[in-house]
């Protein structure tokens, strides 16, 4: 039976709102034109679902500075965010609105971080605590370098209109032109209180006054240069890239240039504690070292691809961003180092193949280049753990023991693993010649968890002791998705031979073949007792997006002119499928079809502890959450019972953003909210009744009595 969705498809106004995690909201300063992002949804979207969060890690990373706060901050060009990173490792990522594809940064005379966007020609402005302000100016074209002037503003380079500009603190631009200024880059202030800066076309280096005044210095030796900076010897030190040289340029303009083997189309370059320059190699896995007298030396940094900017912290290590490695590095000045990945750390080229709500209200997920296990609270904090094992991690989900399993496919060495984490981090590993390059993995009705076998076309069963168990048969081919079906069976996608498949926990494997199953993917259970699946697409041939079989094997597919192809499905928590097509879509059972933009391209999805959708789009490098109705509810308080002044954790669905909260009517305190927390207070005089919560969305009204004693 195919079902055409063309006419079907619900209505977008009042849905699809994007909220930037970390951005926290603030007025405009005058002067040029500027926007600002809040992270307070709008009302108008209070009606219905489609409300959606986004948490961003390390993506593409490439200026980094050192901030005020005495954390390091860098742009994250992959995925339009700022980042900060503390000396201990600890990483907070800003998303949203006046970040775009951010280059450089720069800590300001304001106590902000300035940065370039060469996204959409504009300086953007972060304070500490979030705040994000941009201004755009008709002088502004490709800002690339910053750095903050002698004068109070800050300075940067415009490598599009082959320009040096200023902006003050309160957004005015002035804009500087000249026509020795050739693709400018790096920018620095001198020590003679002018700004110099790498003209990278012209192969010559600039030098500016607070006034405009224009000198440019070239020298044979000068070639392609980037990054420079004021040395400690008072002359002026920069990288040439084309050169693959070191270069010195005194206030007076006199140059000298330093090479070596080691040197590799070296691009950022710093002052170090000891008295050295240091800089990176484009395209080498080593940090290199420069004495004032010319002596260089390199330490090698593991898995260092790109490395951009680098910056002296206030830990007394050197710092850098590793932009196709996606990574924050740290090094000593003897060569100790450490990288740290970030809190979500995904790795750009589709990493990230799982996720699944955990036993700890926490959703955890899998990176396949980092080899990591990942979780990640509704409030957005995250951690990782290291996987393990021989291969990569694929698929998750949640076992019957309380801990988390998950397969690792795609080894360096054949066959591959079962891993089984629990929720404070201990791995197990369970290697078996029946494993071979495991794909999904799901919790069956016999208390076991079972998987698919995508290198040797299988089944397989292990239990929670780590006994495995194959099922093998010619119906099985490349399976990939499976779930624990209503019937007590489990439910499987034959991806090569474009069928679905069925196994009973006796190993008694039936397969389905349909039309409208062409090449099946993610696979998962409804709420209508049916068995819902994705069909993925190969090049430009059309496919049948959505497909459901019952359990006697009749199929009916699903045909929209909306949706081409998609990744992921799973069952919401609204008696609805979600899945995921670049955008997030919503299907009832009966075949109506929402589509929620998220601004980004999405990948697997699941059902989250909180009620929402939980969403991973690997290539940014962004974990996303979409609630299924933004209307607030209650299902608990602890304790639930005590005097004025007792402090009661009220929990629930769609809590974030609490505006009031009372007890039988009496007003109390909001100490701290979240999606499903708010913490508050017993406030006096409250009488024996229900606590309510109140929110953009609504009232949610608790379903027992708190009861207030003496």
């Amino acid at each position: 039976m195919r079902v055409s969705l063309g006419g079907a498809i619900g209505a977008m106004s009042g849905a699809g709102l994007v909220v930037l995690a970390g951005v926290l909201g603030g007025g405009a300063t005058s002067g040029s034109a500027a926007v600002t992002a809040v992270v307070r949804p709008a009302a108008a979207t209070a009606a219905g679902a489609g409300h959606v969060t986004l948490y961003a890690g390390i993506s593409g990373p490439r200026g980094i500075t050192v901030g005020p706060d005495k954390a390091l901050w860098f742009t994250n060009f992959g995925n339009n965010s700022i980042g900060r990173i503390t000396t201990a490792g600890s990483v907070s990522t800003y998303i949203g609105k006046g970040i775009s594809r951010p280059q450089d940064i720069a800590a300001g005379p304001d106590g902000a971080l300035w940065f370039t966007n060469q996204g959409d020609n504009s300086i953007g402005r972060i304070t500490t605590g979030g705040t994000v302000t941009s201004f755009t100016d008709p002088g502004i074209s490709y800002p690339w370098g910053i750095t903050a002037g002698p004068d109070g503003a800050l300075w940067f380079t415009n490598a599009g209109n082959n320009s040096i500009g200023r902006i003050t603190t309160t957004g005015a631009v002035t804009e500087f032109t000249d026509p020795s200024i050739s693709g400018p880059s790096g920018i620095t202030t001198g020590p003679d209180g002018a700004l110099w800066f790498t003209n990278g076309q012209g192969n010559s280096i600039g030098r500016i006054t607070t006034t405009g005044a224009v000198t440019e210095f070239t020298d044979p030796s000068i070639s392609g240069p980037s990054g420079i900076t004021t040395g400690p010897d008072g002359a002026l030190w920069f990288t040439n890239a084309d050169g693959r040289s070191i270069g010195r340029i005194t206030t007076s303009g006199t140059v000298t240039n330093f090479t070596d083997p080691s040197i590799s189309v070296p691009l950022g370059i710093t002052t170090g504690p000891d008295g050295a320059l240091w800089f990176t190699n484009q395209f080498s896995t080593t940090i290199g070292r420069i004495t004032t007298a010319g002596k260089v030396s390199s330490r090698t940094s593991r898995g260092l691809s790109e490395a951009g900017e680098i910056t002296t912290g206030p830990d007394g290590r050197l710092w850098f961003p590793n932009t196709f490695g996606d990574w924050i590095g740290r090094m000593a000045t003897n060569g100790t180092e450490r990288n740290f990945a970030g809190q979500i750390a995904v790795s750009r080229g589709f990493s990230l193949y799982g996720l699944t709500a955990g036993p700890d209200g926490a959703v955890w997920f899998v990176n396949e280049y980092w080899r990591t296990i990942g979780k990640i609270t509704s409030n957005g904090t995250s951690e990782s753990f290291s996987a393990g094992g021989p291969g990569s991690p694929q698929g998750i989900t949640a076992g019957p023991d309380g801990a988390l399993w998950f397969t690792e496919g795609h080894p360096r060495v054949s066959g591959g693993a079962i891993g089984r984490i629990t929720t404070t981090g201990q791995v197990t590993i369970f290697t078996n010649p029946a494993i071979d390059d495991p794909n999904a993995i799901t919790n069956g009705p016999d208390g076991a968890l079972w998987f698919t076998n995508d290198g040797n076309n299988s089944i397989g069963r292990i239990s929670t002791g780590g006994t495995v168990t194959r099922y093998i048969g010619t119906r099985i081919s490349m399976p990939t998705g499976i779930t624990a079906g209503p019937d007590g069976a489990l439910w499987f996608t034959n991806s090569r031979h474009g069928s679905i498949g069925r196994i009973t926990t006796a190993g008694t494997v039936t397969t389905f073949a349909d039309p409208g199953i062409q090449i099946p993917d993610a696979i998962t259970a409804g709420p209508d007792r049916a068995l819902w699946f994705n069909n993925i697409s190969v090049g430009t041939v059309p496919i049948i997006p959505i497909g459901r079989i019952t359990t006697t094997g009749t199929v009916h597919d699903f045909i929209s002119h909306r949706v081409f192809a998609t990744t992921d499905i799973a069952a919401g928590s609204d008696g609805a499928l979600w899945f995921t097509a670049g955008l997030i879509g919503r299907i009832t059972t009966t075949g109506t079809v929402t589509l929620y933009p998220t601004g980004t391209d999405s990948d697997a999805i699941t059902a989250g502890p909180d009620g929402a959708l939980w969403f991973v789009c690997p290539g940014p490098n962004i974990i996303g959450r979409i609630t299924t109705s933004v209307t607030p509810q209650i299902t608990g308080e602890s304790p639930q019972s005590g005097p004025a002044g007792t402090r009661v954790t009220v929990t629930g669905f769609n809590l974030g953003g609490a505006t009031r909260v009372a007890f039988n009517g009496t007003a109390a305190p909001i100490i701290s909210d979240t999606a499903t927390t708010v913490v508050t207070q017993v406030p006096a005089g409250a009488m024996t009744g229900l606590i309510t919560i109140t929110t953009h969305a609504g009232t949610a009204t608790a379903k027992t009595n708190f009861i207030i004693t003496p």
